[in-house]
């Protein structure tokens, strides 16, 4: 799994995930109005987050009448959606797939849309991208609509080494570079008394003329494209199942 996260996914250190992954979605709610008004323009009603992390994409959607299942990256994460989800008294079923491998979906369910932030930055081969998409146009409906975002990181500037307390006696540690078109995070979480957790994560810099010929010759249509210069610039693009 080099290059993927993993134990910010996983007990102890999933109950921090949002402090964990706060710098890059710190202006989340515009993109989340920009995902409400294309599901509704397109009439979507059952719909799919795929890498829903803690839920919160699936609590703004549900609240506009919208139904939305999600695909969490290991059993930890989807226990802890599921409980934040039946707080908040939504109905939601969860799946799990792991974050290194192409996506593997669990269900007959077809949907009217679907969602994955941040997955075209991965450290996937090109092969394990085309399985993921032919999976999600499988789990579409005909003209189903599918959104993602990507980042530039050579717009990136980065940020210096940051420690947080995320309890007493817990400290999560970053440090991340630009090494030509991957960003590398190193990532160690210390905690009093013991050994550092210690992984590192790399994001690769997608061009949109890369995603445009990978979305279109893996059976998709380019709608919209709308470049959202918030705290991590991205672009975020709207797709349509051919």
């Amino acid at each position: 799994m080099k290059g993927f996260l993993d134990l910010a996914y996983r007990l102890p250190y999933v109950t921090h995930y949002r402090a964990f992954d706060a710098g890059f979605y710190v202006d989340f709610p515009q993109q989340l109005k920009q995902m409400g008004d294309w599901l509704r323009e397109h009439g979507c009603r059952v719909t799919l987050d795929i890498g829903a992390m803690t839920g919160g994409c699936i609590e703004h959607i549900s609240g506009l009448g919208i139904r939305m299942d999600g695909v969490q990256f290991t059993e930890d994460i989807r226990r802890m959606a599921a409980a934040n989800l039946r707080r908040a008294g939504i109905e939601s079923t969860l799946f799990v797939s792991p974050v290194h491998a192409p996506l593997q979906l669990a269900t007959r369910r077809r949907y009217d849309g679907a969602v994955s932030l941040g997955w075209l930055n991965l450290p996937h081969p090109a092969r394990g991208f085309r399985r993921t998409l032919a999976t999600i146009r499988d789990h579409l409906n005909p003209g189903g609509i599918f959104m993602v975002d990507f980042f530039r990181f050579e717009e990136l500037v980065v940020a210096p080494t940051e420690s947080v307390e995320l309890q007493p006696g817990l400290f999560y540690l970053s440090h991340g570079e630009r090494l030509g078109k991957v960003f590398r995070r190193h990532h160690a979480w210390f905690r009093d008394g013991g050994p550092p957790a210690m992984e590192t994560s790399d994001l690769v810099d997608r061009t949109p003329g890369e995603v445009r010929r990978l979305v279109t010759s893996s059976g998709f249509e380019v709608l919209k494209t709308k470049h959202l210069d918030l705290n991590y610039p991205r672009e975020f693009w709207l797709l349509r199942k051919r």
